[in-house]
């Protein structure tokens, strides 16, 4: 089964960061060469950019931030698809990923169909300019290569 693993975000965001760095610790655990099958790749853009990019895969796992009020930082969920607000878009001019999957699907995309997973991590810093992780942000991204992992079957 073809796996795309998507780390989100943005790297000059502060904790926006966290989905890159996800993958970065992961990437440095995995050997590809053993894991055809699997592709790990960085992406700053959501909805009909990030659509795209699942095309071809059976399954996909995303790697991003959240920011749910009351939420501990560096908090880790495991959300579905369907846990996401529908309304949500990255872009002012684009669409959430719901509905470009749904887009997409009518246009005959080969999408993951029901195999999408999203690991998020609580952010304490939205939208600060930085290239570090608040503390409690850092210390989630070993516990997240973990549930990766796990994911993974590795």
């Amino acid at each position: 089964m073809a796996t795309i693993v998507l780390g989100l975000g943005n790297p000059c965001l502060g904790d926006d960061a966290i989905g890159w760095r996800i993958l970065d610790a992961l990437e440095a655990r995995l050997d590809l060469r053993t894991s055809p099958d699997l592709v790990l790749e960085r992406l700053s853009l959501g909805g009909l950019s990030l659509m795209e990019r699942l095309a071809g895969y059976d399954r996909a796992i995303l790697i991003d931030s959240i920011d749910t009020p009351g939420a501990r930082p560096g908090e880790l969920r495991r959300l579905s698809l369907d846990s996401l607000p529908g309304t949500h878009a990255n872009a002012a001019h684009d669409t959430s990923l719901s509905d470009a999957l749904q887009l997409g699907r009518k246009m005959g995309v080969k999408l993951p169909h029901g195999e999408i997973t999203i690991l998020a991590v609580q952010i304490e810093r939205r939208l600060a300019f930085s290239e570090t992780l608040t503390p409690e942000v850092e210390a989630s991204i070993e516990p997240a290569v973990q549930a990766l992992l796990a994911e993974l079957g590795q």
